[in-house]
């Protein structure tokens, strides 16, 4: 495995709450029409998700880590965060053998 320089990877900057009008944002995209595409006003990003096949999501599951994050009981730990992403970031970086 080649050896990858830390130093050149891009930087994260620091973590932040939403805001509400990006709050406001998200609300109003995941309000979004799933109808069939032709119609009018369906967004370009429903019309591709609905094309391709969607990984399967236990919603209980979703629903209770969205119901934690929300009261605050989530345990978010930095250190694994920033891990995750610096592992993420590397394996992106490195070139797949054929």
């Amino acid at each position: 495995m080649p050896s990858v320089e830390l130093s050149k990877l891009p930087s994260v900057g620091a973590a932040r709450a939403p805001t509400a009008s990006e709050r406001a944002q998200v609300e109003t995209r995941a309000a979004a029409p799933t109808a069939a595409s032709g119609t009018p006003g369906i967004s370009l990003e429903v019309a591709a998700a609905s094309a391709t096949p969607s990984p399967p999501v236990d919603a209980e599951r979703v629903a209770a880590i969205r119901a934690a994050l929300r009261d605050g009981s989530y345990p978010l730990v930095p250190t694994r965060i920033a891990d995750a992403m610096i592992a993420a970031q590397v394996s992106l970086s490195i070139p797949e053998r054929s």
